[in-house]
């Protein structure tokens, strides 16, 4: 039977594309993918998720990504609106700098939402720091990390935190199944940005007025599959299930509290 030298360079590559679709609305593409080993991939998926957090009605969108090595350990990677930076040259341990693109809320399908005044791009910036335990097989993979991430272009001002913790096992002579669960905190003023209305939002649009302090935002389960298919190529597909809490599920903004992100993937290491 033939081997694939590179399994868990592929998973991880896959991992990186899959776990973020839907970048339109997804709080995943807070939290960092680590691609040890690799020195280069490129990834594209395509995912359905909400258009906006707290929407019921979903868009397709490609979700670009890459891994660029700096080093033995040290590298760059971009996954969708995702962007973080390994300082360290260490086997475990990542941490350095992060940014999120965050696309903010306009031209929406939902005729009340759509007439609450738009959210503006930002550009958050921020770190992050993981720690990952690799078993006897390279897909053998525990990994936890927690992201923070800052808006510096003043459109909603406030700050997202984000924690995760995920898990891959071997499935089959060269698949991996990973799982895990991550947990998001708003600032006051990101929240109150994203799900208060106010009272002239409340006259135009009909919604209830409503002030969003800082809090639990949201926390989200996943599972995917990936399978090698040759020494270079990966493909495989992913679901992302998060659950709206506390102000973000009261606020009169959000359609469904429970948002579904679904996409397929495919990934080349080189």
């Amino acid at each position: 039977m033939r081997r694939f030298p590179r399994p868990g360079a592929l998973i991880q590559g896959a991992l990186a594309a899959l776990a973020l679709v839907g970048a339109a609305g997804t709080a995943m593409a807070e939290t960092p993918i680590e691609l040890p080993g690799v020195r280069g991939v490129g990834l594209l998926a395509f995912g359905a998720g909400p258009q906006y957090i707290g929407a019921d009605e979903s868009v397709w969108l490609p979700v670009p990504a890459g891994t660029f090595a700096l080093g033995e350990t040290r590298r760059v990677t971009v996954t969708g609106n995702y962007l973080n930076i390994d300082l360290l040259d260490h086997p475990n341990w990542s941490a350095g700098p992060a940014g999120v693109l965050r696309f903010g809320r306009g031209d929406v399908k939902d005729d009340e939402v759509a007439a609450l005044p738009d959210i503006d791009m930002s550009l958050d910036l921020g770190g992050f720091v993981a720690y990952e335990v690799v078993g006897a097989d390279i897909r053998q993979r525990r990994a936890v990390g927690l992201s923070v991430v800052q808006d510096v272009t003043g459109a909603h001002g406030g700050f997202v935190a984000s924690a995760y913790a995920r898990a891959w096992t071997p499935l089959g002579a060269f698949g991996a199944l990973g799982m895990g669960a991550a947990v998001s905190y708003g600032s006051g003023d990101y929240m109150d940005s994203y799900f208060s209305v106010d009272a002239q939002g409340a006259a135009a649009s009909g919604l209830e007025v409503f002030s969003a302090g800082g809090g639990a935002r949201d926390a989200r389960v996943f599972a995917i599959y990936v399978q090698p298919v040759s020494r270079s190529w990966a493909i495989g597909g992913g679901l992302i299930y998060g659950w709206l809490l506390d102000d973000a599920a009261a606020s009169p903004v959000v359609d469904s509290r429970g948002q579904l992100y679904a996409g397929v993937g495919i990934a080349r290491i080189w």
